[in-house]
């Protein structure tokens, strides 16, 4: 037990490490450790904008069918007819001139 329990302290402080030469690198790993949070952090916030862009994409092509019945309803509501059925049904003495409009000149 003994002999295991010194590797394991030995693990434990980083001996390896020294016999290795690490600490002659560490400036360079710690740049790719750097380089590595930076690019998932950046991996991260594209997914989250593509998330948004898809999101935003339903949203807009249901607002596209809500514009297109919109319109139906602003065509049929604009045919003189039923803008003459909407005036009788209110009561309203307003109707189709009778004469045709004329200009007043100076």
């Amino acid at each position: 037990m003994g002999k295991g329990f010194e590797i394991i302290k030995s693990l434990g402080r980083g001996d390896f490490l020294l016999k290795l030469k690490v600490h002659d690198y560490l400036p360079h790993i710690l740049w790719l450790v750097a380089l590595g949070i930076v690019s998932i952090l950046l991996s991260y916030y594209a997914e989250k904008t593509m998330h948004k862009v898809e999101v935003n994409k339903d949203i807009i092509e249901s607002l596209k069918f809500d514009n297109a019945n919109k319109n139906c309803e602003i065509i049929g509501l604009s045919r003189i007819s039923t803008v003459e059925k909407m005036l009788e049904d209110a009561g309203s003495e307003v109707g189709i001139p009778e004469k045709p409009a004329y200009t007043i000149r100076k």
